[in-house]
C-alpha cells in the first residue's frame, strides 16, 4: 500500500504518518528551498516524483541549473521540465525505506497540511556523497521545535467519479505505435512536472493505466477521474479532470513532432472525443 493511501485510510496527512517514524529511517529537514535547488544539479541522476489524487509521475533526471521568476523555480532539461512554487512548501523530511535492492533514500517536501508535493530519490546513478552533503546542509536544528501540521479545510462531498475517457488507453497505444513525441504533464498545487518523448510500453493493471518506459514511469488511477476535454491549438491537448476538481494530467504532442505526427495526433484525439 502506498503511504498516501495508508494515510487516507487512517484519516491523517502523509507527513503526519511519516513523523511517527522519526528516528526509524525518517528525519526532519529544514525547509531551505534555495539550498535544495542549488544542490540538485550536483546529485547526478535522481528520480523525481510528483503525484496528485490520480496520477503519479516518476522521471529519472540529471537536474540542470534552476532559473527563477514570478515566485517560481524552474528546471528545463532534455525531455524534462519542472516548476516549483517555493511558497507551497512547509515541511521537509529525509526518508529511508527498506527495499530488496537496497535502501530507498529520498528527500520529500510537503505542504502546510502535510500533503506530499515532491519526492527526490537518490538511486544507483546518484552521487551519494553529494546527497550526504545536502542532507547535512538541510539538517534540522536540534534546538528548534518541529512545526505542527495545519488541518486541511473541510470540503464538500466529491461528486461521483466518471472515470477516464473511453479511448485513453487506445490513445496512448496509438501514440506509441506512431512514435509521436508526447509531452505528458502531471501537477499538484506546488509542483508541475513534464516528460517529453515517444511512449513505448503501455500496461493496464486494474484501474491503473501505466507507461513503463526506461527512465520514466506514469501511473494513472482512473477511479478519481471525471473524464477529459480537448484544448485546441497548434498542438492540441487532452486534459484529464479530477472528480474533486482540478487537473489530473495533460497530454499533447511535443514540440519535436513532425507535421505528419501532429496530424496523426489530432486524428487520435478526435477518436477519443467521438468514442
Amino acid at each position: 500500500m502506498r503511504i498516501r493511501d495508508a494515510a487516507a485510510q487512517l484519516g491523517v496527512s502523509e507527513a503526519a504518518l511519516l513523523e511517527t517514524r522519526i528516528g526509524d529511517g525518517v528525519k526532519r529537514l529544514s525547509v531551505r528551498i534555495d539550498a535544495l535547488c542549488a544542490a540538485l544539479p550536483h546529485l547526478g541522476t535522481v528520480m523525481s516524483l510528483i503525484r496528485n489524487e490520480s496520477a503519479v509521475h516518476e522521471k529519472d533526471v540529471a537536474f540542470p541549473t534552476a532559473t527563477s521568476s514570478d515566485g517560481e523555480i524552474r528546471f528545463n532539461g532534455p525531455g524534462f521540465d519542472l516548476t516549483l512554487i517555493p511558497s507551497s512548501v512547509a515541511h521537509a523530511f529525509y526518508v529511508e525505506d527498506a527495499n530488496p535492492k537496497g535502501p530507498l533514500r529520498s528527500i520529500q517536501l510537503f505542504d502546510a497540511a502535510g500533503g506530499a508535493l515532491w519526492k527526490i530519490y537518490a538511486r544507483d546513478k546518484a552521487d551519494h556523497a553529494a546527497f550526504e552533503r545536502l542532507l547535512a546542509d538541510l539538517a534540522w536544528p536540534e534546538d528548534v521545535q518541529p512545526i505542527s501540521f495545519s488541518r486541511p479545510a473541510a470540503t464538500a462531498a466529491d461528486p461521483a467519479p466518471a472515470g477516464a475517457p473511453v479511448g485513453l488507453q487506445a490513445l496512448l497505444e496509438a501514440a506509441a505505435a506512431e512514435a509521436i513525441p508526447v509531452r505528458l504533464e502531471v501537477a499538484n498545487h506546488g509542483v508541475r512536472q513534464s516528460h517529453c518523448g515517444p511512449l513505448v510500453r503501455i500496461v493496464r493493471m486494474g484501474p491503473w493505466l501505466n507507461v513503463l518506459d526506461p527512465g520514466f514511469d506514469w501511473h494513472l488511477n482512473e477511479k478519481p477521474l471525471s473524464g477529459g476535454s480537448i484544448e485546441p491549438g497548434d498542438r492540441p491537448s487532452l486534459v484529464l479532470h479530477l472528480a474533486s476538481g482540478g487537473e489530473a494530467a495533460r497530454l499533447q504532442a511535443d514540440t519535436g513532432a513532425t507535421a505528419d505526427q501532429l496530424a496523426a495526433w489530432r486524428g487520435i484525439l478526435q477518436k477519443v472525443v467521438t468514442s
